[in-house]
Parts: structure tokens; sequence; C-alpha cells
């Protein structure tokens, strides 16, 4: 009856909630990375790590991308979510949690490409080893902390889009708090300050975790796995837009938060990349080639 029940769920949602895991952002939701032919012709993607942890995802619902995420399926949070910005519209927010079956070894649905919504059977979940669940989260002192967060969803469909656990890393209630404070809300104001923001010109946002060294641990089958969700050190931000004085002219905007006792720095962008390329020990660059 539970497989019964888990088949009628997906076959409920299979018409509206769709994700990818792709092999090219360019070639399936290249839109979400920066591009301005009026400045620069290609599309810029931020470094993508390579190794079979690192999956890139299309996020897809009601029959439409929403955003794309760099997801480090050993850690169980995203490295990244990439996604634009025009206009900051009312929405409510829902809390209806999602995962992705396409990261798992699901044999029946090897070919689904559903979401699957939260609360799943414990039979699902103990097949899930490539991501977060919700339960996962459940009395450990950690919120799910959004990535790309649901106050910058461009209407209602987006911002629940945004609930997916690919979208999510720990933070705890004091830096979830802080972050959307002394970050979401004063980039927004930001953006709209100095981006041109029309049909033609967006802001390009890609908002990021760095792992740390702590880790939440989970339980799969009765048996606890103590690296379950790895706790990130840092969070960082940092968006590329058109000048609203002059369209020939890129600007940027970078935040970089230590998560313990919330520290926030703001670096310009080169020294947003050189501190990433640090922090993951890996060359990173959040705009390659239009950094100066």
């Amino acid at each position: 009856m539970k497989l019964l029940a888990l088949v009628l769920l997906l076959s409920a949602f299979s018409s509206l909630s769709l994700t990818e895991v792709v092999n090219s952002f360019i070639q399936a939701c290249p839109w979400f990375f920066f591009q301005n032919p009026e400045i620069h012709t290609d599309i810029i993607v931020p470094t993508v790590f390579t190794g079979h942890q690192y999956k890139t995802i299309c996020q897809r619902w009601k029959n439409n991308y929403r955003f794309a995420t760099v997801y480090d399926t050993e850690r169980r949070i995203p490295v990244y979510s990439a996604y634009t910005f025009l206009e900051q519209k009312q929405i409510q927010r829902t809390d209806e949690w999602k995962i992705e079956p396409q990261l798992e070894d699901f044999k029946e649905y090897k070919e689904e490409k559903n979401m699957i919504v939260s609360p799943i059977d414990e039979k699902t979940v103990n097949k899930i080893k490539n991501q977060a669940v919700d339960l996962d989260y459940k009395d450990t002192g950690y919120t799910r902390g959004h990535v790309f967060p649901n106050q910058y969803a461009a209407d209602q469909d987006q911002a629940d889009s945004t609930f997916t656990l690919t979208n999510i890393a720990p933070q705890t209630q004091n830096s979830n708090v802080q972050w959307a404070a002394q970050v979401e809300t004063p980039m927004l104001g930001e953006m709209k300050r100095i981006c041109k923001l029309d049909q033609n010109h967006l802001a390009y946002i890609v908002t990021g975790a760095v792992p740390g060294e702590k880790w939440i641990p989970i339980k799969r089958n009765k048996k606890e796995i103590k690296n379950g969700i790895n706790i990130p050190s840092h969070y960082w931000s940092a968006f590329c837009c058109t000048d609203i004085n002059k369209i020939t002219n890129l600007v940027f905007g970078a935040y970089l938060a230590q998560l313990d006792n919330f520290k926030l720095r703001r670096p310009d962008i080169s020294n947003l990349n050189k501190r990433l390329t640090k922090l993951y020990g890996k060359d990173f660059s959040v705009f390659p080639g239009l950094e100066v």
C-alpha cells in the first residue's frame, strides 16, 4: 500500500513539478546565468567542480524552469544556486518541502523526473542516500536555510520551487535571521538602486554555501550516518547587472558571511573569488571572464 501511495503521489504531481539533472546548464537552462549581448557575447556560468558528487540541476516547477543548482551529494548541501531578479512580488510561504528522485537509485522510478513532496514513507526515506530529507532536520537545532531565497522570487510558483532540499543547507536560527536581515534584504535594495532592471536587463545572482567541519547525523535503515548533512562554515552571494546609469558598464555586489557568530564581509567580486578559492580549496569564479 505504501508503494501504491507513493505512485499516486508522484502521478498527482507529474504535470506540475519536474526537475532535471543535466550535463550542461548552457544547453538545458542557460537563462539563469549572466548574458548581455550589449557587453559580452558569452553566457557566463560559475565554476562547476568536477567529480561524481557534484550534480547540475535545472529546477523545474509547473512546466517552467525556475532556477539552477549545483548540488554536492556527499555533503548533501548545494554548492550554489543561480537565479535572476527583475522585481519583487508579494508571495506567501508554503513550506512544502520536496526531494529529487533523480539523485537516487530508485529503480522503479529511474525514468521519473517528478519531485517527491514530503512527508514520505519510511521505506522510501531509507533509499535516499544522496540528499537530505525534511525529517533529517527535526530536533537538530538547525533550520533549513534557503540558498535561493523565496523572497527573491518573481512569482508564487517560483517561490514554491525554492522549497526543495537541494536548495537548502543548515543554518542556526540566528544565522538564518542575520543572513536575511544583513544580506538578502540589503542586496535587494542595492540591486534596485544600481541595476538597470527591465525585460531586457536582469540582475544575475549566485548564492552558495561553503562546507564546514561539522555535520548533522542522519538515520537510514535505523543506522546513524555521522557525516549526514554538512553544516556550512560560510554563506555567500553575488550579483552582476547592467549599470542603471550606463548600459555599456557592468556593476557587481558581493557578500560573504562566516556563520559562527555571524561575521559579514563586503568584498569586491575579485576578492570574493580569491576568498572562495581558498575556502573551497579549488579555483572558483562566480562570473568567469567578467570580474576585474
